[in-house]
Order: structure tokens, then C-alpha cells, then sequence
């Protein structure tokens, strides 16, 4: 087969190696300005803007993370490409801001009030470093397996 051939899923092509100079470019970058500017900044002065703003105003920010540009464009294109239009998936898309706002109202004043940039904190805090880890760890591996699921082909 060569570098640039029709398989079974359509056109396949291999990285060259100028692929992988822009992704160490990328990576090489990204770490020299974190390195640059780590000093300037804790986590608490990053996720909770130096406790400046009210728990309202930092949630509307996490709330904002969920929306992306990439969330604009592939939502309309998977509803129209699924028999029946993909409603299932549209209905879970709705449901998300609803969630974002219980969410915001049920949990964020008790995280701001205690003081922490993530749940994993909280956790900590509340019971031990164990909990968070195991949870943290949880987590990933959920993820992981989520991901890989939605990258399976469709039959």
C-alpha cells in the first residue's frame, strides 16, 4: 500500500516527518510557556482568578469550557448524518446547559467557599489524598474507555 492509497475507510496518508516537527514545535512551545510563566501565577490565582470574582462569575467560565467552536459545527453535522436525525443525541445535547446549571447552583458555592480549584480538591480535603487519587484515577480510565468507544466505526 502506498503512503497516500485508498483503503477500506477511504484515504488513508502517513505522518512525514514535517507532521512531526509541527506537534514537537507545538508540544516544545506549550512547555517553554508554561515554564515561563509558572511563577506568575498559583492554581488558585488561574481557576479562581485570586478569589477576585464571586463563585457566579468563575462558574459562568467553567460553564464556557463546555462550549467550543468545535461543538458548533460537528452538532449539526452528526444530527443530519444519523437515520432519524440523530434526536437522541441532540436531546442529550440540550440537556447539557441544564445540567451545567444545576451544577453551578448545586456545587460551585461549596467549592468556592472551601477554597479549592477542582472537586479533586474538595475530595482531599474532605476525606484523603487517597480518595482524590483513586478518584482522579477513575476518571481517566473512564475517559479512556469512552473515547476509544467513540472511536470505533460504525458498522
Amino acid at each position: 500500500m502506498s503512503r497516500h492509497s485508498m483503503g477500506t475507510r477511504g484515504l488513508t496518508t502517513a505522518m512525514t516527518w514535517l507532521d512531526y516537527l509541527v506537534i514537537a514545535v507545538y508540544i516544545s512551545g506549550f512547555l517553554w510557556l508554561g515554564q515561563r510563566l509558572k511563577a506568575h501565577a498559583s492554581g488558585r490565582q488561574y481557576f479562581l482568578g485570586d478569589r477576585s470574582f464571586g463563585w457566579f462569575v468563575l462558574s459562568l467560565s467553567a460553564a464556557a469550557t463546555q462550549l467550543s467552536s468545535a461543538s458548533f459545527i460537528s452538532a449539526p453535522a452528526f444530527v443530519g448524518a444519523r437515520a432519524g436525525g440523530g434526536l437522541i443525541w441532540l436531546t442529550y445535547e440540550f440537556a447539557v446547559p441544564l445540567a451545567m446549571i444545576v451544577l453551578i447552583v448545586a456545587f460551585f458555592p461549596t467549592l468556592y467557599a472551601a477554597g479549592v480549584v477542582s472537586i479533586y480538591g474538595f475530595l482531599e480535603q474532605r476525606f484523603a489524598r487517597s480518595t482524590r487519587l483513586l478518584l482522579s484515577a477513575v476518571f481517566q480510565l473512564s475517559r479512556a474507555f469512552a473515547t476509544g468507544v467513540m472511536s470505533m466505526p460504525l458498522p
